[in-house]
Protein backbone atom coordinates (compact mmCIF):
# COMPACT_ATOMS: atom_id res chain seq x y z
CA UNK A 1 0.00 0.00 0.00
CA UNK A 2 1.35 3.44 -1.09
CA UNK A 3 3.07 5.44 1.65
CA UNK A 4 1.85 8.32 1.03
CA UNK A 5 -2.09 7.01 0.97
CA UNK A 6 -1.52 5.81 4.93
CA UNK A 7 0.42 9.07 6.02
CA UNK A 8 -2.66 10.73 4.01
CA UNK A 9 -5.76 8.72 5.68
CA UNK A 10 -3.91 9.18 9.58
CA UNK A 11 -3.68 12.83 9.21
CA UNK A 12 -6.87 13.39 7.61
CA UNK A 13 -8.98 10.93 9.74
CA UNK A 14 -7.92 13.08 12.63
CA UNK A 15 -8.65 16.15 11.19
CA UNK A 16 -12.33 15.13 9.70
CA UNK A 17 -13.06 13.55 13.38
CA UNK A 18 -12.13 16.85 15.05
CA UNK A 19 -13.98 19.31 12.88
CA UNK A 20 -16.92 16.57 12.68
CA UNK A 21 -17.22 16.27 16.48
CA UNK A 22 -17.49 20.12 16.39
CA UNK A 23 -19.53 20.45 14.01
CA UNK A 24 -22.49 17.43 15.62
CA UNK A 25 -21.21 19.47 19.02
CA UNK A 26 -22.27 23.33 17.55
CA UNK A 27 -25.80 21.54 16.09
CA UNK A 28 -26.27 20.27 19.00
CA UNK A 29 -26.07 22.76 21.18
CA UNK A 30 -28.03 24.81 18.99
CA UNK A 31 -25.50 26.92 17.54
CA UNK A 32 -26.10 26.55 13.92
CA UNK A 33 -25.06 30.20 13.43
CA UNK A 34 -21.38 29.00 14.10
CA UNK A 35 -21.39 26.43 11.92
CA UNK A 36 -19.93 28.83 8.76
CA UNK A 37 -16.79 29.68 10.72
CA UNK A 38 -15.43 26.43 11.64
CA UNK A 39 -16.70 25.60 7.74
CA UNK A 40 -14.74 29.13 6.19
CA UNK A 41 -11.52 28.61 8.98
CA UNK A 42 -11.48 24.51 7.19
CA UNK A 43 -11.30 25.95 3.92
CA UNK A 44 -8.38 28.38 5.05
CA UNK A 45 -6.49 26.05 6.69
CA UNK A 46 -6.91 23.86 3.75
CA UNK A 47 -5.67 26.08 1.33
CA UNK A 48 -2.81 27.43 3.42
CA UNK A 49 -1.51 24.04 3.76
CA UNK A 50 -1.45 23.20 0.27
CA UNK A 51 0.02 26.78 -0.77
CA UNK A 52 2.61 26.07 2.36
CA UNK A 53 3.32 22.59 0.59
CA UNK A 54 3.93 24.03 -2.46
CA UNK A 55 6.05 26.38 -1.30
CA UNK A 56 8.33 23.69 0.52
CA UNK A 57 8.36 21.22 -1.90
CA UNK A 58 9.61 24.53 -4.93
CA UNK A 59 12.29 25.61 -2.00
CA UNK A 60 13.34 22.06 -1.69
CA UNK A 61 13.54 21.23 -5.20
CA UNK A 62 15.56 23.98 -5.87
CA UNK A 63 18.90 23.17 -3.42
CA UNK A 64 21.68 22.05 -4.60
CA UNK A 65 22.49 18.17 -3.83
CA UNK A 66 24.82 18.28 -0.38
CA UNK A 67 22.25 20.68 1.02
CA UNK A 68 19.28 18.95 -0.23
CA UNK A 69 20.74 15.54 0.77
CA UNK A 70 21.13 16.88 4.71
CA UNK A 71 17.36 18.52 4.51
CA UNK A 72 16.33 14.95 3.32
CA UNK A 73 18.28 13.26 6.47
CA UNK A 74 17.02 15.89 8.87
CA UNK A 75 13.30 15.13 7.63
CA UNK A 76 13.26 11.73 7.45
CA UNK A 77 14.75 11.49 11.27
CA UNK A 78 11.55 13.74 12.56
CA UNK A 79 9.50 11.76 10.57
CA UNK A 80 10.40 8.81 12.14
CA UNK A 81 10.23 10.45 15.56
CA UNK A 82 7.20 11.90 15.01
CA UNK A 83 5.87 8.10 13.78
CA UNK A 84 7.11 6.64 17.16
CA UNK A 85 5.79 9.28 19.51
CA UNK A 86 2.29 8.20 17.66
CA UNK A 87 3.06 4.85 18.37
CA UNK A 88 3.76 5.63 22.13
CA UNK A 89 0.81 7.80 22.66
CA UNK A 90 -1.74 5.11 20.89
CA UNK A 91 -0.54 2.25 22.98
CA UNK A 92 -1.43 4.15 26.07
CA UNK A 93 -5.19 4.87 24.68
CA UNK A 94 -8.64 3.36 25.02
CA UNK A 95 -10.78 3.89 22.23
CA UNK A 96 -12.80 6.31 24.97
CA UNK A 97 -9.87 8.04 25.55
CA UNK A 98 -8.83 8.84 21.89
CA UNK A 99 -12.44 10.00 21.02
CA UNK A 100 -12.53 12.34 24.16
CA UNK A 101 -9.22 13.96 22.96
CA UNK A 102 -10.36 14.43 19.88
CA UNK A 103 -13.61 15.90 20.84
CA UNK A 104 -11.73 17.92 23.16
CA UNK A 105 -9.09 19.40 20.37
CA UNK A 106 -11.83 22.34 20.63
CA UNK A 107 -13.47 24.19 23.32
CA UNK A 108 -17.04 25.70 21.83
CA UNK A 109 -16.63 29.35 22.38
CA UNK A 110 -19.62 31.76 21.58
CA UNK A 111 -17.52 33.19 19.06
CA UNK A 112 -17.23 32.93 15.26
CA UNK A 113 -13.81 34.65 15.20
CA UNK A 114 -12.27 32.22 17.76
CA UNK A 115 -14.02 29.12 16.01
CA UNK A 116 -12.62 30.66 12.97
CA UNK A 117 -9.18 30.85 14.15
CA UNK A 118 -8.93 27.28 15.96
CA UNK A 119 -10.16 25.45 12.79
CA UNK A 120 -7.99 27.27 10.80
CA UNK A 121 -4.74 26.50 13.52
CA UNK A 122 -5.88 22.77 13.64
CA UNK A 123 -5.68 22.16 10.30
CA UNK A 124 -2.75 24.13 9.23
CA UNK A 125 -0.98 21.98 12.13
CA UNK A 126 -2.46 19.04 10.35
CA UNK A 127 -1.85 19.78 7.15
CA UNK A 128 2.29 20.93 7.84
CA UNK A 129 2.78 17.42 9.54
CA UNK A 130 1.58 15.94 6.12
CA UNK A 131 3.29 18.28 3.94
CA UNK A 132 6.77 16.98 6.60
CA UNK A 133 5.62 12.98 6.77
CA UNK A 134 5.13 13.23 2.94
CA UNK A 135 8.82 15.56 1.85
CA UNK A 136 10.19 12.66 3.91
CA UNK A 137 9.16 10.13 1.15
CA UNK A 138 9.69 12.91 -1.70
CA UNK A 139 11.03 10.36 -4.06
CA UNK A 140 7.76 9.10 -4.35
CA UNK A 141 6.16 12.43 -5.19
CA UNK A 142 4.86 12.13 -8.64
CA UNK A 143 1.35 12.27 -10.14
CA UNK A 144 0.92 8.88 -8.46
CA UNK A 145 1.27 10.15 -5.33
CA UNK A 146 -0.75 13.34 -4.85
CA UNK A 147 -3.58 10.76 -6.35
CA UNK A 148 -2.87 8.65 -3.24
CA UNK A 149 -2.65 11.56 -1.03
CA UNK A 150 -6.04 13.15 -2.16
CA UNK A 151 -7.83 9.21 -2.24
CA UNK A 152 -6.24 8.93 1.38
CA UNK A 153 -7.93 12.47 2.54
CA UNK A 154 -11.00 11.00 0.69
CA UNK A 155 -10.82 7.45 2.65
CA UNK A 156 -10.57 9.65 5.79
CA UNK A 157 -13.18 11.57 5.75
CA UNK A 158 -15.92 8.55 4.29
CA UNK A 159 -14.81 6.98 7.93
CA UNK A 160 -14.83 9.98 10.15
CA UNK A 161 -18.21 10.53 8.64
CA UNK A 162 -19.54 6.94 9.09
CA UNK A 163 -17.77 6.98 12.55
CA UNK A 164 -19.86 10.30 13.60
CA UNK A 165 -23.00 9.96 11.80
CA UNK A 166 -23.81 6.71 11.33
CA UNK A 167 -25.13 3.73 13.89
CA UNK A 168 -22.19 1.48 12.51
CA UNK A 169 -20.31 0.89 15.68
CA UNK A 170 -16.47 1.37 14.16
CA UNK A 171 -13.70 1.21 16.51
CA UNK A 172 -11.18 4.04 16.38
CA UNK A 173 -8.71 2.57 18.01
CA UNK A 174 -8.69 -0.70 16.05
CA UNK A 175 -8.93 1.60 13.50
CA UNK A 176 -6.02 4.15 14.54
CA UNK A 177 -3.50 0.76 15.01
CA UNK A 178 -4.44 -0.92 11.82
CA UNK A 179 -2.99 2.74 10.50
CA UNK A 180 0.02 2.29 13.89
CA UNK A 181 0.91 -1.28 12.18
CA UNK A 182 1.12 0.08 8.60
CA UNK A 183 3.27 3.28 9.72
CA UNK A 184 5.54 1.79 11.84
CA UNK A 185 7.03 0.05 9.03
CA UNK A 186 7.18 3.33 6.97
CA UNK A 187 8.98 4.77 10.13
CA UNK A 188 11.57 2.31 10.34
CA UNK A 189 12.37 3.19 6.46
CA UNK A 190 12.67 6.75 6.80
CA UNK A 191 14.29 6.29 10.16
CA UNK A 192 17.16 4.37 8.64
CA UNK A 193 17.21 6.15 5.35
CA UNK A 194 17.48 9.28 7.09
CA UNK A 195 20.19 7.97 9.77
CA UNK A 196 22.60 6.19 7.17
CA UNK A 197 22.19 9.33 5.85
CA UNK A 198 24.70 10.96 7.38
CA UNK A 199 26.54 7.51 8.52
CA UNK A 200 28.34 5.09 6.40
CA UNK A 201 27.41 1.28 6.99
CA UNK A 202 27.13 -1.67 5.28
CA UNK A 203 23.47 -3.22 4.06
CA UNK A 204 23.29 -5.71 6.80
CA UNK A 205 23.46 -2.44 9.91
CA UNK A 206 20.84 -1.06 7.96
CA UNK A 207 18.56 -3.98 7.71
CA UNK A 208 19.26 -4.62 11.32
CA UNK A 209 18.35 -1.01 12.31
CA UNK A 210 15.25 -0.99 10.15
CA UNK A 211 13.93 -4.18 11.82
CA UNK A 212 15.10 -2.58 15.12
CA UNK A 213 12.57 -0.04 14.75
CA UNK A 214 10.11 -1.76 13.23
CA UNK A 215 10.52 -4.82 16.29
CA UNK A 216 10.50 -1.68 19.18
CA UNK A 217 7.37 -0.17 17.86
CA UNK A 218 5.70 -3.21 17.68
CA UNK A 219 6.10 -4.04 20.86
CA UNK A 220 5.51 -0.21 22.47
CA UNK A 221 2.15 -0.46 20.54
CA UNK A 222 1.22 -3.91 21.89
CA UNK A 223 3.40 -3.78 25.33
CA UNK A 224 0.17 -4.01 26.98
CA UNK A 225 -1.16 -7.04 25.11
CA UNK A 226 1.79 -8.84 25.69
CA UNK A 227 1.95 -8.31 29.46
CA UNK A 228 -1.30 -8.87 29.88
CA UNK A 229 -0.95 -12.83 28.00
CA UNK A 230 2.22 -13.37 30.18
CA UNK A 231 0.08 -12.40 33.29
CA UNK A 232 -2.66 -15.29 32.69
Amino acid sequence: MNANFLIALREGLEVSLVIGYLLITLIQSKKEHLIKSVVYGTILGAVVSIFAGFFIFTTFGELNGNVEHTIEGVIQLIAALLIFYFIYWLSSQSSMNISDKLKSEFKIIDSSISLFFMASVFVIREGLELVLFVLSNAHTIAFVGMISIFLGIIAAILIAYLFIKTTINLNIKVIFTLLGILLIFFGGKVFSEGLFSFIDATPLVEQIVYYGFVVVSLFILFKNNILSFFKK
